[in-house]
């Protein structure tokens, strides 16, 4: 595979995670219902399918895209939740912070 200048190694990101919290390769494998020898090409490859790597994400609760952004440019843009979301969880916090303070004076 040619590797564009701006390659991200997500073979190493994965074979460093593995290493730091000794994951065993087989039974990673077998969490993602594939062989040690296929998570062995996964640390040596330096791209891995996003969708195999979502599946190593849940396997591991480990958010590999999360770091392969934190070495994206700050200056790059990002999708911002929409206003309404924004809103909305602002409205749940009012209720939710309400039903704290009310509790606590039924506790008291």
């Amino acid at each position: 595979m040619k590797k564009g200048k701006n390659n991200i190694d997500t073979g190493k990101l994965l074979k460093d995670f593995i290493s730091k919290n000794k994951i065993n390769k087989s039974a990673l494998g077998k969490e993602i219902h594939r062989d040690a020898v296929s998570i062995l090409k996964y640390t040596q490859n330096s791209s891995i399918q996003t969708g195999i790597l979502i599946e190593l994400c849940h396997a591991l609760q480990h958010n590999f895209f999360q770091d392969i952004a934190n070495q994206l440019p700050t200056t790059f843009t990002v999708k911002e939740p929409k206003k309404d979301e924004i809103e909305a969880l602002k409205e749940t916090i009012k209720v939710l912070q309400i039903q704290n303070d009310l509790l606590m004076k039924l506790k008291a």
